[in-house]
């Protein structure tokens, strides 16, 4: 399975939408989920830096898990009209904002499947 990848975008409290979106993720969809691991640019001394707004989803998802996974992210971007969540699988990625959530769950969750197995 290639990497899932969440990157929450929320105008102001990134941090603290990122860490209830990964309690969510853990709790609701019983998903291993943690902070992504941060870039240190070239030469910097290696530690154990964090990207506040990006989540990583690890091991792989079942059809269940990718449902979970859909209907606790839809309801999370429906909470809030501002947010917008990016998830990405290599080169993939799929965007949801603003559209009705049994349509961003049903596309989200398609999509996971595809990526889940």
């Amino acid at each position: 399975m290639a990497e899932i990848r969440l990157l929450v975008d929320t105008p102001g409290g990134a941090a603290s939408a990122t860490n209830l979106l990964l309690q969510e993720l853990v709790r609701g969809a019983r998903v291993d989920a943690r902070h992504a691991p941060a870039d240190l640019p070239e030469g910097a001394k290696s530690g154990s830096g964090t990207t506040i707004a990006e989540l990583v989803l690890n091991g792989t998802l079942s059809a269940a898990a990718a449902g979970a996974v859909a209907s606790v992210v839809s309801a999370f971007v429906q909470r809030g009209s501002a947010r917008k969540i990016t998830v990405k699988s290599g080169e993939d990625e799929i965007s949801l904002e603003g559209v009705d959530a049994a349509s961003q769950k049903a596309l989200l969750e398609a999509w996971l499947r595809e990526r889940g197995d």
